[in-house]
Parts: C-alpha cells; structure tokens; sequence
C-alpha cells in the first residue's frame, strides 16, 4: 500500500443549508428514549436554534463533517462506472482541520438564517431556523491508497458527487437542489507522500 494525500478545493454552485443536532435536542432525545417526562415545549429563540444548527470548528471558523463528505462520495461511487463503494471506503479517507470534532472548515461568508415549515411525525409540521451558506468552498485532503486509486478517479468522483449528491439539507440525494459543488480548477491541486504532508502540516 502506497499511502499519499491529494490536495484540492471544492467550490458551491448551490447554497449550503446546514442542520447540526443541537446538545439540547440530543438530550430530549436521550430523555424520552429513557422514559423521563418531557418538559412541555418550551419559548422558542430562532436566532439560539440557527446558532446551533451550524457546525463550529475548534477554532470559531464554520465547519462541516468529514464523514458527511465521505458519504457524499461514496454516494456517487458504482461499480458501473469502475469504482465499487467498498473499494473506496476501505482505500479513500478526509483528513479534517479539526480533528477534535472531525470537521473540515468552510471558507465563506457569515450564514443568513432560513426559516423552513418541515413535515414531522404523523403529518405534522414545525419551523426550523437553520444557516444557508451563499457562497461557500472548502480545501480538502484526501489520503488514499495510491495503488488503488489515482488523482483523476478522485477528482471525476467529486465531480460526480457535486453534481448529483451533494452535501446538507435539501441535496440532490434527497430530492433536492442545494449543497451542490464542483472541483475548483483555479487552484492547484497537488498530491504527495503521506509521511510529506504529516511533516509540512507540523510545520505551517
């Protein structure tokens, strides 16, 4: 196995809606799975609930899973088109910005808010304050195994992924047209051994 990292940049073509599991939410959850009485709903803050519906790097720079983009590929990835999902789980992996929280940071501007009536339960419905990203864009690193895939599987897979799968709310996966991408060809996309990559990353 020849382990390398691939270096490149994505860029939005459709806005990004994002929707994290804020704590609070998570422990609702816990609690009724537990058989603890719910609280009686609460007052509603939008702008707290869109606060929290973002992904926040270490750092205070917006985020986004690298497991998520993992699956946005694996999600494009067919053995008609010469590239088995198994391969690529077991051969392709995102190295994240934030490895405490394993995300990759965005680059963009501050969120707008979105106010959204989703469908929940039996034919239910409520409101969801979540962030839209206009213009959005990520730098990401690929280690992968150089005897097993090459640059331009990787780069048509993005491609490929961007188009019909995309990332977040309301993507294309889901019906949706939203969180779409494609491979920006400004920036220079470079490959090097892994043992490079660990040492330059140490030193910037």
């Amino acid at each position: 196995m020849q382990q390398s990292v691939l270096t490149t940049k994505i860029q939005g073509v459709s806005p990004f809606i994002q929707h994290k599991w804020s704590e609070k939410a998570v422990q609702m959850m816990k609690d009724k799975h537990a058989g603890v009485r719910v609280k009686n709903r609460e007052i509603r803050d939008p702008e707290q609930e869109f606060r929290d519906a973002a992904y926040v790097c270490e750092d205070g720079r917006f985020g986004f899973p690298a497991g998520g983009i993992k699956a946005c590929l694996i999600g494009a990835a067919h053995k008609d088109i010469g590239l088995e999902k198994t391969l690529l789980r077991k051969s392709l992996f995102i190295l994240p910005d934030d490895p405490i929280n394993n995300l990759i940071a965005l680059e963009t501007d501050d969120p707008l808010m979105r106010e959204d009536i989703v469908r929940i339960g039996m034919g239910s419905t409520d409101l969801r304050y979540r962030p839209e990203f206009r213009n959005w864009s990520m730098v990401l690193n690929f280690e992968f195994d150089a005897q097993a895939l090459t640059q331009n599987t990787i780069l048509n897979l993005i491609q490929r992924a961007g188009f019909g799968v995309g990332l977040g709310e309301w993507r294309p996966e889901k019906g949706g047209e939203y969180g779409r991408f494609e491979v920006d060809t400004s920036f220079n996309t470079v490959i090097m051994p892994k043992t490079q990559f660990v040492q330059e990353r140490k030193a910037a």
